[in-house]
């Protein structure tokens, strides 16, 4: 197996030149970053069709050439957190490999590949892999790679990136594979997520949905094929492109959000409100709310505490203008992302409502609030629990990482004192899986969801969520759950 670090071609330097994991470094290249995204491709692949869909802050470090699963995680010792993506054939590699490796895994998502790669139930039906290893030659790798492609278009624009591997290495790759597979054990590795291409020619996604009945947390199923260049940028990218696509839909749901986000303003009262029971009475000089939004919790901040100075963040510049009519000497607005940014030290109070379930990295925000924060300074905020939007999840198969009320305390109390922690859950009805629909897409929190609708599966997903999600004749349900926490600085 051979490890590379790539890096941006602005840097003049496109892979680090250690394949065998050394971890040299060469003149110019930068420096490394304290996190990696640990990425294991396909059969036949080489850095090639990925060096433009670099992580904008991980380091990318990529395996192929499974002619042997030797894996030497030298290039990986300095890292203190590694992300792991795989695709394809790689997902059987890594399920190998990772359970002995000892990195400190934070993540593991798997792409249209199973850790039983040649199986007729749960991979690729051994028929198939027998024929392709029998009669590969390069035209018959141009005609795997179309199907795996899935469409004339994808298959054009895959070509202009192409592995620049050998036909005799590929068929040698997959010798190996077919032998170590029927040696080695199968692996227990538990993966975070699975995601399944529903027009996947390699793996059939019957087989994909089988396999991963008990080793994955997680599915996510996609409209598209084995090799999807959007969902392979949206996984080894994904800082750049979630954060992207939060910002675009929350930004085209300004008209609407006020309006529709019922739920969202009445959480806004209660924290405001627990605020007021839990926090000392004096007046407050410096507070920070993060995801402000259109202002619906700053104006209540600003009425209820009358701070001397409160600084205003969203990801959406354009929230901007919906806070105008509050900005001035005492009200300013700091656009971007809250997890990047430097707030000012001192702050007695960093608050938000409805914000905290979009971050990448609850816990590093929660330290760097800790520095910032004055001796007697407070993170108050409220997010949203496990049982938040459970029908969609169990309809979709998508969703985000919600945690729990114990899992967010135990990550604050190694800093804070907890004043106070409560959680809900709050059912709103509509008249029909349609106006679900509607009201999620007004108000913005379809966020990361790439869900692709077509005709049918909208019907169908309409009939499940009746038929499952009805409290009463003529009407359906959605769950939101939010919790509130109150922490003191230690």
């Amino acid at each position: 197996m051979k490890l590379k670090r790539l890096y941006p071609p602005q840097k003049a330097v496109n892979s680090l030149h250690s394949e065998t994991g050394t971890g040299c470094e060469v003149a110019g290249c930068p420096p490394l970053r304290k996190e990696a995204l640990l990425f294991f491709a396909g059969w036949g692949m080489d850095e090639t069709p990925f060096m433009h869909n670099l992580p904008p802050n991980k380091d990318l470090i990529i395996c192929y050439d499974y002619r042997s699963l030797d894996f030497d995680s030298t290039l990986l010792s300095t890292y203190e957190g590694i992300y792991v993506v795989a695709w394809s054939m790689g997902v059987w590699a890594a399920s190998q490999v990772l359970p002995d490796s000892n990195l400190p895994l934070k993540q593991s998502i798997a792409i249209n590949g199973t850790p039983f790669p040649i199986d007729d139930m749960r991979g690729i039906p051994p028929a198939i892999f027998e024929g392709t290893l029998n009669n590969l030659n390069e035209a018959t790798l141009q005609k795997f790679r179309r199907r795996m492609c899935g469409s004339g278009s994808a298959f054009q624009a895959f070509l202009e990136i192409a592995p620049q591997r050998p036909v005799e290495e590929l068929k040698e790759e997959l010798v190996a594979i077919g032998r170590q597979y029927s040696e080695l054990p199968p692996s227990t590795f538990v993966w975070n997520k699975a995601i399944i291409g529903e027009s996947d020619h390699i793996f059939p996604p019957k087989n994909q949905e089988q396999a991963w009945q008990k080793y994955c947390n997680e599915i996510q199923r996609y409209d598209g094929a084995h090799y999807d260049e959007k969902i392979l940028k949206e996984n080894l990218a994904p800082a750049a492109s979630s954060k992207l696509l939060i910002a675009q839909r929350f930004t085209k749901a300004i008209g609407t959000y006020p309006h529709e986000a019922r739920v969202q303003q009445q959480i806004a009262r209660k924290m405001c409100s627990l605020l007021q029971q839990h926090l000392p009475a004096h007046s407050l000089r410096r507070v920070v709310e993060f995801g402000c939004g259109t202002g619906t919790y700053s104006r209540l901040l600003l009425r209820s505490f009358r701070p001397e100075h409160l600084l205003l963040n969203d990801l959406c510049e354009e929230m901007r203008h919906s806070c105008r009519d509050i900005l001035n000497e005492r009200v300013s607005f700091l656009p971007g992302d809250a997890e990047a940014l430097d707030f000012p030290h001192g702050t007695e109070l960093i608050t938000s409502c409805s914000v905290l379930q979009w971050f990448e990295h609850p816990d590093a925000f929660f330290r760097k609030c800790e520095n910032i924060l004055n001796a007697q300074g407070y993170i108050a905020f409220s997010t949203f629990g496990k049982e938040n939007m459970k029908e969609i999840r169990q309809l979709t198969g998508q969703g985000l990482a919600y945690r729990s009320r114990e899992e967010l305390t135990a990550s604050l109390s190694a800093l804070y004192d907890i004043v106070h922690t409560e959680e809900e859950v709050i059912s709103l009805n509509f008249n029909n899986p349609m106006e679900v629909l509607y009201h999620l897409k007004q108000t913005g929190v379809t966020g990361t969801c790439n869900q692709s609708w077509t005709r049918s599966k909208l019907n169908l997903f309409c009939q499940e969520y009746e038929r499952l999600f009805s409290p009463g004749k003529g009407s359906v349900s959605l769950t939101y759950h939010p919790i509130y926490i109150i922490a003191k600085k230690r």
